[in-house]
This record gives structure tokens, C-alpha cells and sequence, in this order.
């Protein structure tokens, strides 16, 4: 037992008033009067019995009364361990929360955290219970509610660092819910981590029990310094008939000093490229561009390295590049008896015409010369401001929609529509409608909600309210149809559907100058790659993706359409077998690396791959202060002041607080007192 002030104990000393008080005589004598004295012979009066002691347990009952009073204002303690359990009230259920993102791997955290995690472990009575919980971006019991040491240092030194970022709000959820469920009385989290801020943003609702105590280990250091490479960025163009890619990675120093001679390379399927030294000061950043390459074949993998540091994971980016393919794109025109084609597909061609990302394969054709052969293999299909083409009908233009395929309908003056096929079709289709007041009318709407518009939200992003229409088409929208823009009349401009996998849009005024100014607007050129994009559900593939995405194995971009059996080989070499024939499919990617998704049916000389990078926050060392931590958590700082609580350095005067032995004492020593007084009085009156 120890004691928390025991400049206290001086105070046993007054045991000695006890024992005078039963050395001392202090009976009264009764007075024998005499009429004189003079033939009496004065004699010492000495008496051996009145200093004897008589009642040796009043003694015991009053020196146990001084020293227990003593004792409580000694504050007393047990030390940690079994007994100090039993003093506290019980046995304590211990959750022990192990901070394995991969920002734990910086210098020697990993090997300091996990031997903090083995001293609370060590800390465990005869009755006590411990849960291990392994954390980063989400939270898994490891170990659950056990008192077996062995057992659980396995497990600890068992744990690796992972690929995965920050995320305080899991794993205390995890200890809420499994302290919620013990029956023990002590309550205690042991959080081991080096405490990043971006893992915390104090919103996550956190409830711990009543009583909890919340022991924060840091193991993080001050001003740690690290360089990473947060992201690359691609740039695409064509030489002799070939796509060269040029990358440029950015490189980010977070340090108080400046880096100076950095050797960063780029490797592209196992060959060097390039290698560069550069200069980064202090707390900024660079770009770094490299020689061009060409991209010739699918699934090309590179990766960009800038030196080597204390977190080596963040000095490595990787990235998957496949050559662009072009959106095929199928423009229907309106074609005279004389079998001309007007104009009216000048400015569309055009601005289809332009642009790599994507590349647009158009090809023009007239109502009359479509068949139904020339729907194969498109992704767009636009009907501008046509008849509608008598191959389409039948239901085949529906079919091609229904299977994922994208219809413009731009509205004209020679735009009809099939009863048959009227369902297709946004709306019903009225007369022509002219604006009278010779300035023409205006766009009043636009959804800007919705993907096509979503890039003219902005300021400066593009501006519409310079336009003029001076002639549309009357179109009712149907009752499964979404308005995406009105004109300032409140008439339907543009109008979308949904039929089955597909999309189709209806623009109601032409793509020409014929019945707008619209083509000859800044606007005009975005707004037709929007539309192409949308409708073709071009989605530009992902040179890498995070830790912690999923990945959707349906997706065209990912397995370029294929529905094959595959099997995805992990970065670590772990195989998992993955579905795609049926249903979609899902895989969590929670390694950095390449992902290769192999086919079970036939041999691949290149799989598809996916590269996986960590999360670029968790370059970021910044450390928050664990006792405001604590105080978020709990509503009281952590115990120690100036650092933070390492699992065995709990505090005395937690552990006296929490114990709480000195109340015991003082009540027992007033119940001594009290007895000591009743037992004397009647001893007294004998």
C-alpha cells in the first residue's frame, strides 16, 4: 500500500495519548477528615497498581481509532494489479485500442506502439478482461474479452501496419459498445496511436460509459518531418498516329527544413523513364514532369518514387493508364428529296469533332440510309432534327437504348414521331412555336443539378442568358420525364428518360443558327460534349484509386466489358475470386499496389490491373493533443499535465481517486471512537 501524502503519517504519534491516558490516575479519592493530625507519621504514598495498565481493549479500541484517522488523511492506495482491482470495486473490463494505419509506420511507432499495447496487457489482474482492437479506417475485435496474456501478446505481435488512414470514430465505437455489454464495474480504454488530426473531427458521437477511464498513449513524434507524393497528373497527345503520355507528380515536403538533392523516378512496366534530382523547401511543395512516353498497349503500370524517408509507403504513387477509346457516335440528318443534306449538322459535327477526352467517332448518315446494323456498337445515337428513321422502328432504337445505349433527339422542323415508339420519347411532341416579339426568347431554367449542367454552375463556368431561340417545338413532358431546362416562356427546352440501362434526351430548339443562336455561343461547344458524354455514360478510367474504395467489377472501364469468372490477385499475393457474370460484383481494396483481375476461362498476356495508393492525409503527421482528446471524450483531461499517459503510468491520484480507500478508514475510525465512548462510560460507572 502506498499513501498519497504521507507527511500525514507523523500523525501516528498521538497513538502515545492513549496510553497516557491509561497511565495517568485520574480517580478521585475519597477525603477522610480528622480533628488532628499531629499523632499521625507522614508516609509516601506510592501505588504500583494505579500505574498498571487496566483495560487493554479500550487501549486497542482508541490507538485503532487515532491510526485508521491518520491513515485517511495519508490517503491511502493499492498499487495497479489484482489487489488494486479488488481495492477499486472490482474487476476491470480493459478494451485496448491499436492505432495500424499506415502512418504507424513512420520510424520505430509500430514497434513503440505495440510495446505499449503489451504493458497494459501486463497490467491485467486474476480477474480483469481485455479485448484487442486493431484499427485504422475501420475497426475489427482481434482478441475478444479474455484474461489470457499469452493469448493476446500473440495476437499484438501478430498485428502488421496496413495501407488503410486514420479513424478514431470506428474503433471507439467498437469499445462503447463492448463496454455497454460487460457486467464488470471498471471501465477502461487504452487508446495507443500517434494521435493524426485528420483521423478526428469530433463529430462522431462518441458515448462511452458512465465512469470510463480513457488512457491515451502517444507514441507519435514532435516535428516529424516527411516527404510524399500526394498525386500525378496525365497529359495526353498524339504523335504519328501514336498517344504519348507526359506525367508530372506533384512532391510535397511537410518538414521545418528543406530537401535538398531529392532523387525521384518514374518506371513504366519495369523500365526507367526518367530520373531527376529536385530541391523542396521547407512546408511546400513541387511539380515534377517527366520525359513523354507511349501508351501502346492496355493496363500500362507506372510508379513514381521520390527518396526515401521514415514512411516509406507515401514515397511510392502508382498508376494504371489504358489508351483513350473513342466514344462512337451516330448523327442522323435530314436529307432532301434530291438526297442533300442540309447544313444543319455543321456545327455539331464540329465541335464533336474536337477534343481527346474522350475522342468522338462520329459518323453521318440519313434517315433513309439507316439500318439496323449501323446501331451495333454505338454509344450515342443522334436524330438531328429528323424523321424518324424507319429502321428504328419496330422497337430496335428502343432496344438499343434499353441496353444501355444514349438518343439525342434534337427537335426541328422535320423531327416526327412514331406512335409506336411515342413511349421512348420524353414527352409528346406538339407544333412549332414561334417567339413573335422578333428578339427571340431565352433560356429561364437550368438544372444545374444534373450531370450535363453540372459543369456551368459555377461563376464564369459558362453563361446561357445570352442566348436567343426564336422558334421551338411544343413538347409535353411525359409523366416518367425530368425537365433539365425551360425557356423564359416556361416551355420545355430540354427533357430526359430513363429506359432501361440507356438514357435519352430531347432538345427541343436545333443545333444550327436556323431557329437559335446557340452554336455560335462559348456555351455551345461544352454543352454538346456534356450531352455526348452523359448519354454515351463515359466515365474517364481511374489511373489509381485510394485504400479503402470499392471497386465495381461490372464497371466497362474496369474489365473493358468482359463478364468473366475472375480471380483478383492482391498486392500481398492473396488470390480472391471474384463473379462478374451475374449481378454486380464488389471488391474493397484495402492493399497499396497493383490489383490484377484474372480470368478463370483463358489465359490474358496483360489482365486488367488496378493501381491502389494510400490516402494522401496520411502524409500529414500533425498530432493532435491527447488530453484535449481525452476531455472531448470524457469531459476531464487526461491525468498526467505537459505529456501524455503511458499505459503504466497511471497516476496516484487516479489511482486513489478511483479507489477511494481514505472514506473506509475515516468512517471506520469515527465508528471506533464511538464505540471506544460507550464501552468507557459504562466501565466507568463499575
Amino acid at each position: 500500500m502506498n499513501f498519497l501524502t504521507p507527511l500525514f503519517l507523523v500523525g501516528v504519534s498521538a497513538l502515545a495519548i492513549p496510553v497516557l491516558i491509561h497511565l495517568i490516575q485520574r480517580e478521585r479519592k475519597r477525603v477522610v477528615e480528622f480533628p488532628s493530625l499531629m499523632f499521625l507519621r507522614r508516609i509516601p504514598y506510592q501505588s504500583v497498581r494505579r500505574r498498571s495498565i487496566r483495560h487493554w481493549f479500550l487501549l486497542l479500541l482508541r490507538a485503532a481509532a487515532v491510526l485508521m484517522i491518520v491513515a485517511a488523511f495519508a490517503r491511502p492506495f493499492f498499487p495497479q494489479g489484482a489487489l488494486a482491482a479488488r481495492a477499486s470495486g472490482g474487476a476491470r473490463e480493459l478494451a485496448v485500442l491499436l492505432d495500424q494505419s499506415a502512418s504507424m509506420g513512420y520510424g520505430d511507432h509500430w514497434q513503440r506502439a505495440r510495446a505499449e499495447a503489451r504493458k497494459a496487457i501486463d497490467r491485467l489482474g486474476a480477474e480483469d478482461k481485455a479485448t484487442l482492437v486493431l484499427f485504422s479506417r475501420n475497426a475489427e475485435e482481434n482478441v475478444r474479452a479474455t484474461n489470457d496474456r499469452l493469448r493476446l501478446g500473440q495476437a499484438i505481435d501478430a498485428a502488421k501496419v496496413t495501407s488503410g488512414s486514420t479513424r478514431y470514430g470506428p474503433a471507439l465505437k467498437l469499445a462503447q459498445s463492448i463496454l455497454s455489454a460487460s457486467l464488470l464495474k471498471q471501465k477502461e480504454v487504452v487508446l495507443v496511436s500517434d494521435f493524426q488530426k485528420t483521423g478526428w473531427t469530433g463529430a462522431e458521437d462518441i458515448k462511452l460509459p458512465e465512469g470510463t477511464v480513457l488512457t491515451p498513449v502517444s507514441v507519435g513524434s514532435p516535428d516529424a518531418s516527411n516527404v510524399s507524393i500526394p498525386s500525378v497528373a496525365f497529359s495526353r497527345a498524339s504523335f504519328s498516329g501514336q498517344e504519348r503520355i507526359t506525367v508530372t507528380a506533384g512532391i510535397v515536403n511537410r518538414g521545418a527544413a528543406p530537401v535538398n538533392g531529392l532523387t525521384t523516378s518514374l518506371d513504366v512496366d519495369g523500365h526507367s523513364i526518367e530520373s531527376k534530382q529536385v530541391t523542396v523547401a521547407a512546408n511546400s511543395s513541387v511539380s515534377v514532369s517527366f520525359a513523354p512516353f507511349t501508351l501502346s498497349d492496355a493496363y500500362l503500370r507506372g510508379t513514381v518514387r521520390a527518396g526515401t524517408d521514415a514512411l516509406a509507403q507515401d514515397n511510392v504513387f502508382n498508376f494504371v493508364l489504358t489508351p483513350s477509346r473513342p466514344v462512337s457516335v451516330l448523327v442522323v440528318a435530314f436529307r432532301d428529296e434530291s438526297g442533300d443534306r442540309n447544313d444543319s449538322t455543321l456545327y455539331l459535327s464540329k465541335a464533336l469533332s474536337i477534343g481527346n477526352t474522350p475522342a468522338f467517332q462520329i459518323e453521318l448518315t440519313s434517315a433513309a440510309r439507316m439500318t439496323p446494323a449501323t446501331l451495333d456498337k454505338r454509344a450515342v445515337v443522334i436524330l438531328n432534327d429528323t424523321p424518324f428513321p424507319p429502321a428504328a422502328a419496330g422497337g430496335a432504337l428502343k432496344r438499343f437504348v434499353e441496353q444501355g445505349g444514349g438518343l439525342l433527339v434534337v427537335l426541328g422542323e422535320h423531327s416526327t414521331w412514331p406512335a409506336n415508339d411515342a413511349a421512348l420519347l420524353p414527352g409528346t411532341l406538339g407544333g412549332t412555336v414561334d417567339r413573335p416579339d422578333g428578339r427571340g426568347g431565352a433560356l429561364g431554367f437550368l438544372d444545374y443539378s444534373h450531370p450535363v449542367f453540372e459543369v456551368f454552375k459555377a461563376p464564369r463556368s459558362g453563361d446561357f442568358s445570352g442566348t436567343r431561340v426564336f422558334r421551338y417545338r411544343a413538347l409535353t413532358t411525359a409523366p416518367g420525364g425530368r425537365v433539365l431546362a425551360r425557356f423564359d416562356d416556361g416551355a420545355v427546352a430540354a427533357a430526359e428518360q430513363r429506359t432501361g440501362l440507356g438514357r435519352v434526351i430531347a432538345w427541343n430548339t436545333t443545333l444550327d443558327d436556323s431557329w437559335a443562336d446557340l452554336a455560335k455561343k462559348p456555351v455551345f461547344l461544352p454543352l454538346v460534349h456534356q450531352l455526348t458524354r452523359y448519354l454515351a455514360r463515359y466515365e474517364e478510367p481511374a489511373a489509381w484509386r485510394t485504400v479503402g474504395q470499392v471497386l465495381d467489377l461490372t464497371a466497362g472501364s474496369i474489365l473493358g466489358g468482359s463478364r468473366r469468372d475472375r480471380v483478383a490477385l492482391t498486392p500481398s499475393g492473396r488470390r480472391l475470386k471474384v463473379s462478374t457474370g451475374t449481378g454486380p460484383e464488389f471488391l474493397e481494396l484495402d492493399e497499396q499496389g497493383f490489383y490484377e483481375l484474372r480470368s478463370t476461362g483463358a489465359a490474358e498476356a496483360r489482365p486488367p490491373a488496378v493501381a491502389v495508393d494510400i490516402d494522401p492525409a496520411e502524409s500529414d503527421l500533425s498530432a493532435m493533443d491527447p488530453r484535449e482528446f481525452t476531455a472531448a471524450l470524457t469531459g476531464r483531461a487526461a491525468p498526467e499535465t505537459g505529456r501524455t499517459a503511458s499505459a503504466d503510468q497511471v497516476t496516484p491520484q487516479d489511482l486513489e481517486r478511483r479507489q477511494a480507500i481514505w472514506w473506509y478508514l475515516l468512517f471506520g475510525g469515527i465508528l471506533l471512537l464511538a464505540t471506544e465512548t460507550i464501552l468507557s462510560n459504562r466501565i466507568s460507572r463499575v
